[in-house]
């Protein structure tokens, strides 16, 4: 089953959950685990594990883990969290039934029930550093920045290799107006990650947001020859031109933004841009 982020849940967070699930040497016979199936099939073949029943809890709360993101790709939450619950039941000692039951709950909007999840996810494992990027990114939901920067902080220590602790972490420093601060994480993502266009793009806007338009069109330019139809470097490079004084280069590329994907300019607007 390939999962596609759901409008409940995140693409980032849906890449956490889906590294989260256990691994056993049944999953590659039984149709539950196999990734072979559509999602209601998988949900199917999940429920009809589960109904026989296992011996082995670890393939019994991966079954329900596995619904639980089968239904949450559906936009079915509710039925999601049912088996989130049911997975934390049957062994309340796993931290990471807490951590996808709390993305749950974030998606829910419910910010203190998950971060009460992961809370607990981290006093049962203090080691993992996505317990601790999910918690910072619901803080940051709930707009308390603070605590999310301090719990990106010890994601980025903990696993200072991964690149999605340091664009959320400049995502926050740029909510925060720390614009070099923000530079230098977006820029740390690029080291990490230099063929893909989003962190080109993403540094691109925090120059627009502190008015170095130089700097910002080289990245918008370099995302553009990574990922050519990206709507969001297409606003950012037109953005740039027109500031600069290509009025009529600018408002084509932003015409081409529009029909790539409407709505983007509504979301640049989120990013603090005017």
């Amino acid at each position: 089953m390939r999962f596609r982020a759901s409008t409940l849940i995140s693409a980032a967070v849906a890449a956490l959950l889906i590294t989260a699930l256990p691994a056993s040497a049944e999953e590659s016979v039984d149709p539950c685990f196999n990734g072979k199936l559509s999602v209601q099939e998988v949900l199917d073949a999940c429920a009809a594990f589960i109904a026989k029943g296992s011996d082995d809890n670890k393939l019994l709360i991966r079954a329900h883990s596995v619904r639980a993101l089968g239904f949450s790709a559906t936009g079915s939450l509710d039925k999601a969290m049912k088996e989130m619950d049911a997975a934390v039941a049957i062994d309340p000692k796993r931290a990471n039934s807490y951590f996808m039951r709390a993305a749950g709950y974030d998606a829910k909007r419910d910010y203190a029930k998950a971060i009460a999840d992961l809370d607990q996810a981290i006093s049962l494992n203090d080691k993992d550093a996505d317990y601790y990027l999910l918690r910072g990114l619901v803080h940051s939901h709930k707009n308390d920045l603070d605590k999310a920067l301090t719990d990106l902080n010890k994601k980025v220590e903990l696993d200072p290799k991964a690149a999605n602790g340091y664009s959320n972490r400049g995502a926050i420093y740029r909510k925060r107006k720390e614009y070099d601060l923000s530079v230098a994480d977006y820029s740390q993502v690029i080291k990490l990650d230099p063929e893909t266009a989003q962190g080109y793009i993403d540094r691109g806007w925090v120059y627009v947001l502190d008015d170095d338009l130089d700097d910002a069109g080289a990245d918008f330019d370099t995302a553009l020859e990574l990922q050519k139809n990206n709507a969001y470097a297409l606003v950012g490079r037109g953005l740039v031109k027109s500031r600069k004084g290509q009025s009529t280069d600018g408002s084509a590329d932003l015409r081409t933004a529009e029909k790539l994907e409407p709505g983007v300019f509504d979301e640049i607007r989120k990013l603090g841009v005017k």
